[in-house]
């Protein structure tokens, strides 16, 4: 059984807004904060020991927003090529010592805190070989969490779908997380989407 310590948290954040007209959309405002560094606050709320943020695309920015904030930075020099660069940035720079990898994204600021305590909660009562995922109205989102048997499958990830083809192909591993949170859906990917956004 692993322990609050063994659990790394990967903040992905490394990508280039491609939809956003030029703008960053890690560095937009929200609340107090950007958005990145809220997802990353929120973490912390939740009591995660081991938080490393994978930076790429103006990552001197990224930094500078997050100066003081006890994480450990990974930088991602071939973010350009997909989310999956990043995943493998982020497990490489995690401790050996990690029994579980949770991955969150830097775009997703409302994912609540109480969420982050839930999947950690399951992932300490479970003897790994899962991959748990958040639901909400029996609807699945981000993050998810992976137990470090997929530990090398997760560095053999290619091109920009992230870790959905091993969700994929180990359905029967997936553990559903029953959470009331509607973050876990909201992710800021267009001009579109920050025009629905609602800040705290």
């Amino acid at each position: 059984m692993a322990d609050k310590a063994s659990i790394a948290a990967i903040v992905l954040a490394a990508g280039r807004s491609t939809r956003m007209d030029g703008t960053n959309k890690l560095l937009l405002p929200h609340g107090d904060r950007t958005i990145v560094a809220t997802a990353v606050y929120h973490l912390l709320e939740a009591g995660y020991k081991t938080i490393i943020v994978v930076t790429g695309h103006q990552e001197e920015k990224v930094r500078a927003g997050l100066q003081g904030v006890p994480v450990t930075f990974c930088s991602n020099p071939d973010h350009a090529s997909g989310l999956s660069t990043s995943i493998r940035c982020g497990v490489r720079a995690a401790p050996a010592t990690a029994k579980w990898f949770l991955f969150c994204l830097g775009d997703m600021p409302q994912v609540q805190a109480s969420t982050l305590v839930r999947l950690r909660e399951v992932a300490l009562a479970l003897t790994p070989q899962a991959i748990l995922i958040p639901t909400t109205v029996g609807k699945r989102g981000n993050p998810v969490m992976f137990s470090s048997s997929f530990r090398k499958e997760l560095l053999r990830l290619s091109g920009d779908r992230g870790a959905l083809p091993l969700i994929k192909k180990h359905t029967k591993k997936v553990v559903e997380v029953p959470v009331n949170d509607s973050g876990i859906f909201f992710d800021v990917d267009t001009n579109a989407d920050l025009d629905r956004f609602v800040s705290p």
